[in-house]
């Protein structure tokens, strides 16, 4: 009895702390109000903030996701110590005015609550979550005159992981992103991460990955390159004329990379789905088996990329 007593009262207690980040530090202030420790006068503006939707922040999300008009706008906070005179937050300002989007001019502490504590830059936006369809719903393109790049991203759970994987993929021209179940959310920290690129992404979910690659099967002009540590193909020997010549009779449309995460890599069942099982070799010496997943993503889409620029 004393025993579920004390799991009940550390259960309870347990719900009550807020959800924040404890892998970032924190302002000695933020984390009286965030730990409902007692405040100062002063500080009771930072408790009656309310948002509509969700916050986006940093300067570069915040300056695309307003020029793609992908979400809904609800409020921008703005310091009142920026530089004024910076031109992207002169750019932020005018696509605000643009579309009547109310600016608010506040203090850092308050900045620092709405981001919780994350790197702001001085701008947090009152924005609706970014809109992502389900890639059943989404219109397969066809162009006889160019190959698709898909990226798909396997149970990937780190959000700073998503936003660094995003801005690659961006860079090397990824047509799609599709996240399969278990893999994290387009988040304002994936969005921070990647350096606005989320907001010009398209990206899809991707429920039963088994199934979905199964259509494209039975479309045969399309190619599934996974990347795992035990595979059989060592990236720097993946060519692209080899793919193209394997999907000779349909004529390739569509490259699908699959990346997994860290921890578990790609299930068994959907490795073997797959056409090449590309590995990226380490060093002799090197006592690490393994890449960062964005980084190994980085270095897969470099190698396929190029070449289908060439």
């Amino acid at each position: 009895m004393y025993l579920r007593s004390c799991f009940v009262r550390y259960f309870h207690k347990k719900t009550r702390l807020p959800e924040l980040d404890f892998t970032k530090p924190m302002s000695e202030r933020l984390k009286k109000v965030s730990t409902n420790e007692p405040v100062h006068s002063n500080d009771q503006s930072l408790l009656k903030l309310s948002l509509r939707g969700q916050c986006l922040f940093g300067l570069y999300p915040i300056e695309l996701a307003l020029k793609t008009k992908r979400r809904q706008f609800y409020r921008l906070f703005l310091s009142k110590t920026s530089q004024e005179n910076r031109p992207i937050i002169e750019n932020i300002q005018h696509l605000a005015k643009q579309i009547s989007l109310p600016i608010q001019y506040t203090d850092t502490l308050t900045l620092d609550r709405l981001a919780f504590d994350r790197p702001h830059q001085g701008a947090c936006l009152d924005c609706s979550p970014l809109p992502v369809e389900n890639i059943d719903q989404a219109e397969m393109k066809t162009d006889s005159n160019r190959i698709f790049l898909d990226l798909c991203l396997v149970k990937t759970h780190d959000p700073m992981n998503l936003g660094a994987i995003l801005r690659t993929a961006h860079f090397f021209g990824v047509d799609r992103i599709l996240l399969t179940r278990g893999t994290c959310q387009p988040s304002p920290v994936a969005s921070k991460a990647s350096s606005g690129a989320m907001e010009l992404m398209s990206i899809y979910t991707c429920r039963d990955l088994p199934t979905y690659l199964k259509q494209l099967q039975e479309q045969h002009n399309v190619a599934f390159v996974c990347g795992t540590h035990k595979g059989t193909i060592p990236l720097r020997t993946l060519r692209l004329d080899q793919i193209k010549a394997r999907l000779a009779e349909k004529n390739l449309q569509r490259i699908l990379i699959l990346i997994g995460n860290e921890h578990e890599g790609i299930p068994d069942e959907i490795v073997k789905e797959c056409h090449y099982n590309v590995c990226i070799q380490a060093n002799k010496r090197s006592e690490i088996s393994s890449l960062n997943a964005s980084v190994a993503c980085a270095l897969l889409l470099y190698h396929i990329s190029a070449q289908m620029n060439e």
